[in-house]
């Protein structure tokens, strides 16, 4: 999908308009009439106060949630403001390898004490290899789908020195973006449900999703996805963890199919780069444990992958 330039316009008025709307802001224009002039002022006044208070704003949301680090492959239901880039490198069963750069993240933003919205990257996939008869398969390398938008409604949360618990909802969109031998070609809805429980320096982090694909669904199938991350922290910055990232394909080609990976790894971080500016890295492995590899249809989707990760927290 390539907007061009009068498409990203539109695009980003729209993405302003989600954002104002979720912090509580009345966007309708009056008509510009002279009699009507001190009500636009007086919108513009309210627009600059809602960004004049950015900052104060999202230090209110955080201190009504854990302190948390986010996990690696788990989205985290705490509400953050940042930027995050992630990598991995991915080996399938058929012999390829897979350079996956991004996907489904980008600028996350606090719009509301309980809302953020995230503005992603478009995922670009680098493949290389050979199929499993051993001949050479022509590379890919090019953009995938875009899961372009997250819009999050914490529904509760207590801070780590009370109750010490987090609950979100949030419904990401994903446009058929990708070059041809990477796109699905349909719209898909992702709804997720995200919970997160702390017991001192003990966090247990999960997500259950649907995949729904608006076209091809007989192929690409209908999915649950959840995901459980076990977290503890150790002295200021280190966050070992074990996550489990199970995939149930309701119907299409897979239908019936299970994946589960297991994912040990470890999050670094926030270390102050200034007051107002952490940075936070991480890397773990990713193994397939089920089912056993099948080549068509390819389940699981790879074999193992290293993942990275990289956080920038304002």
């Amino acid at each position: 999908m390539r907007l061009g330039v009068a498409g990203a316009k539109v695009f980003f008025i729209a993405t302003l308009h989600q954002a104002w709307a979720a912090g509580g802001l009345d966007l309708t224009l009056p008509p510009l009439s002279t009699a009507d002039r001190p009500v636009t002022a007086a919108a513009g006044a309210s627009l600059d106060d809602y960004f004049a208070s950015w900052a104060d704003r999202a230090a209110r949301a955080r201190a009504t949630q854990p302190g948390w680090s986010s996990p690696l492959v788990t989205t985290t239901g705490l509400m953050e403001q940042r930027l995050r880039f992630d990598m991995a490198q991915q080996h399938s069963g058929n012999g390829t390898d897979t350079t996956a750069l991004d996907g489904g993240r980008g600028l996350d933003l606090i719009v509301s004490e309980t809302n953020e919205i995230q503005l992603a990257l478009p995922a670009y996939d680098v493949r290389t290899g050979v199929s499993g008869s051993s001949k050479p398969i022509a590379p890919i390398s090019g953009f995938a789908d875009w899961a372009f938008m997250r819009i999050e409604q914490r529904l509760a949360s207590s801070p780590e020195n009370e109750a010490d618990y987090v609950l979100t909802a949030w419904l990401q969109i994903q446009a058929p973006t990708g070059i041809a031998r990477l796109t699905s070609g349909a719209w898909t809805y992702l709804p997720t449900l995200a919970f997160g429980k702390g017991w001192g320096a003990f966090n247990i982090q999960g997500t259950v999703a649907g995949v729904l694909p608006a076209a091809h669904a007989n192929t690409l199938g209908y999915q649950i996805q959840t995901n459980l991350a076990l977290q503890y922290h150790v002295m200021p910055v280190f966050w070992p963890e074990v996550e489990v990232n199970w995939t149930y394909y309701a119907n299409g080609q897979r239908g019936g199919l299970n994946q589960v990976y297991l994912t040990p790894g470890l999050v670094v971080g926030r270390f102050s780069l200034s007051d107002d500016l952490k940075f936070t890295f991480g890397a773990g492995y990713q193994s397939a444990v089920a089912p056993s590899f099948r080549i068509k249809p390819q389940t699981p989707a790879y074999n193992h992958a290293w993942l990275f990760t990289s956080r920038l927290n304002f």
